[in-house]
Parts: C-alpha cells; sequence; structure tokens
C-alpha cells in the first residue's frame, strides 16, 4: 500500500488501518486505532489534510504493529 503524506486525509488512514486488520474506534474529532489484541496503536484526527509529519508518524505506528505502507 502506498500513500502520499504530503496530500493525506483522515480517511485515507482509516481505509489503510482497515486494510491491515486493525480495528476503528469512531470519536467525535478522532479515529482511535487498536491492534486485534487491544494494544492501543494511535490516534487520527479527523481533518481534511492532514499535517505531513502527523501523516508520517500515523504511518510510522502502523508499520511498527506489522502493517506494510510506505508513503512519499
Amino acid at each position: 500500500m502506498k500513500v502520499n503524506s504530503a496530500d493525506c486525509s483522515w480517511n485515507n488512514l482509516v481505509n489503510c488501518a482497515e486494510k491491515c486488520g486493525f480495528n476503528i474506534k469512531e470519536g467525535r474529532k478522532h479515529s482511535k486505532v487498536f491492534a486485534d489484541n487491544g494494544d492501543f496503536i494511535t490516534t487520527i484526527p479527523r481533518e481534511t489534510r492532514l499535517n505531513r509529519y502527523t501523516a508520517e508518524g500515523i504511518i510510522k505506528a502502523f508499520q511498527k504493529f506489522g502493517c506494510i505502507i510506505s508513503f512519499r
């Protein structure tokens, strides 16, 4: 999977998390991502355009839990 971190929305990251098999719990302003065993992975803010460094940090958190995502 490839994600463009310069032009990334919360929808893109939630879709990536679902494809990786993570559990999503929707909040009011954020989406929380959990692994299958219940470990907390990260929080995704609901914004149409995320900061590049925020998106990269979320993708790196996914990678730590075994999801194969490359970003540019």
